[in-house]
């Protein structure tokens, strides 16, 4: 709220309280007049102090007023000073700035130019780059197969003296099997050696006196020709070791076999047990 509408508030406020005083004195009328006189005097005496306290703070207002009319004036003369100086300064920088638009447009027609001479540099880079590149390409390709080829080379160079290697190997351990099945008299067929299956069991079913002998299992037991399978009695809760056999015919449910005869411990008979003891060394026994 500024000055004056401070005073239009005192003023309305001195106003009313007079109004009110009017009032007061009017319903006094109609009482006791000299409780009436007491109380107007009071009022009147009221009123004067208001009045015043009104009058002074409106010469208080009015002082003020004027003193922030005058800085209001001082601070106004200091701004047209401003806007002047201002004033003077953007007319200094308007000119300097159409000077520099002189200039850059000067310096934009040289740069543009620049910029077509640079185009015609660039699409000539451009071809060279690309017909770089293509090269690069070209080399990159042939020395990777060079690389390749090399590689494959020395790949199979060193496949080839190992080959080589490995046969002149096995020719020498081919060599030394034959000549090793030739002094023991040995036929190249594994089969023939190979041991029966572990834990198979049997019984004699037939024995003859040429020294051969018939067992109650055959190729579905997974007994085949050659096999060597021992002949073992129970005698008394323990077990004899009678002979060792060598299976020469078989049958889905049965073969013969003959008896070795330096492994003979006594003689077979029916119902002896059939099994393949592993060290022969315990059946010599």
């Amino acid at each position: 709220m500024n000055l004056v509408g401070k005073i239009f508030v005192v003023l309305i406020f001195v106003m009313s309280v007079v109004f009110m005083s009017f009032a007061v004195v009017i319903y006094a009328t109609h009482t006791n007049w000299r409780a009436r006189a007491t109380a107007l005097e009071e009022k009147l005496k009221t009123v004067e102090k208001d009045l015043t306290d009104a009058t002074n703070t409106r010469q208080r207002l009015e002082v003020e007023l004027g003193e922030e009319l005058a800085r209001r004036a001082d601070s106004i003369g200091k701004l047209k000073g401003e806007i002047g100086d201002l004033n003077g300064q953007i007319i200094r920088q308007q000119e300097e700035l159409d000077a520099s638009k002189v200039k850059v447009t000067n310096q934009l027609d040289a740069l543009a130019k620049d910029v077509e001479q640079l185009d015609v540099f660039q699409k000539e880079v451009d071809g060279l780059r690309e017909r770089l590149l293509k090269s690069q390409t070209e080399w990159a390709t042939l020395h990777a197969n060079y690389i390749r080829k090399t590689d494959e080379a020395h790949s199979r160079a060193i496949q080839l003296a190992k080959f080589r290697s490995v046969g002149a190997q096995l020719a020498k351990d081919y060599g030394d099997a034959v000549a090793v099945l030739k002094i023991h008299d040995l036929k190249p067929d594994p089969a023939l050696y190979a041991g029966p299956p572990k834990g198979i069991r049997g019984t004699v079913t037939e024995v003859r006196p040429n020294g051969w002998v018939e067992i109650s299992i055959g190729e579905d037991s997974g007994i085949l020709v050659g096999h060597k399978l021992d002949i073992v009695r129970n005698v008394g809760g323990r077990s004899s070791y009678i002979a060792r056999i060598k299976v020469e015919r078989t049958e889905p449910d049965r073969a013969a076999a003959i008896i070795i005869p330096e492994t003979r411990r006594g003689n077979i008979q029916r119902e002896d047990r059939v099994e393949y003891i592993d060290t022969y060394e315990f059946s010599a026994n």
